[in-house]
């Protein structure tokens, strides 16, 4: 089944259970081992594409890292930098985020905000977290490999973000490590840094992702 994330992006459920969570290298959901039907994923990446022309993002944009749909642990080398590419914040979006999830008048109400030290309303940095986050894992995790996450560090939101910027996103890997007690498996760690069309740096933040390392029969 398809159904629409806070954000408005489509998701793909499994039909038996409503899980979320699928391994993609077996087309299997992760809960209950239902296949997950070549209709519905079909219908996801339909979904997927019209998200896309409606909110302006554009999975080949020229100044986007390519999307590497198997890009394993061995790939994600320290010190290497990944451009991920970019998205416009939407006012409406802005207020209709706010309003559900951060409700405060620098977020939510333009006139209150306009007296505010900021001049004017600005993204939750719940929001533009949810941004980044998108061409994070569009482009930087691979369905083949990403597992999951035990969380992030340092989050840091050191500029306002406001209606009609462009924000950039770009990945710096700072340590890759194989697990010591699974080692088919690696941890990642990397610096995620987002700016805005002037090239100020409005947010920061150190992720840490379990990654599948390389099968053999790949």
């Amino acid at each position: 089944m398809i159904f629409e994330n806070p954000a408005g992006a489509p998701e793909l459920a499994c039909n038996a259970c409503g899980c979320r969570w699928f391994d993609r290298m077996t087309g299997a959901c992760y809960e209950c081992g239902e296949p997950v039907p070549p209709s519905d994923v079909e219908a996801y990446h339909a979904a997927l594409r019209a998200f896309h022309e409606r909110t302006g993002i554009r999975p080949n944009d020229p100044g986007k890292e390519p999307q590497m749909t198997e890009r394993w642990f061995d790939d994600y080398r320290p010190g290497t930098v990944h451009e991920l590419g970019s998205v416009q914040v939407d006012e409406a979006e802005v207020l209709e985020f706010a309003r559900r999830f951060d409700p405060q008048p620098i977020h939510t109400d333009p006139e209150l905000a306009t007296r505010s030290p900021f001049g004017g309303i600005i993204a939750s940095g719940w929001h533009t977290g949810s941004l980044m986050m998108r061409l994070y894992a569009q482009n930087y995790l691979s369905p083949a490999s990403s597992l999951a996450s035990p969380g992030f560090d340092e989050l840091r939101w050191p500029r306002p973000v406001r209606p009609g910027d462009t924000l950039s996103v770009r990945v710096t890997v700072e340590d890759a490590r194989v697990s010591s007690t699974k080692p088919d498996r690696g941890v990642v760690r990397s610096l995620i840094e987002v700016s805005n069309q002037h090239g100020e740096i409005v947010m920061t933040i150190h992720a840490v992702n379990m990654i599948a390392r390389r099968p053999a029969s790949a």
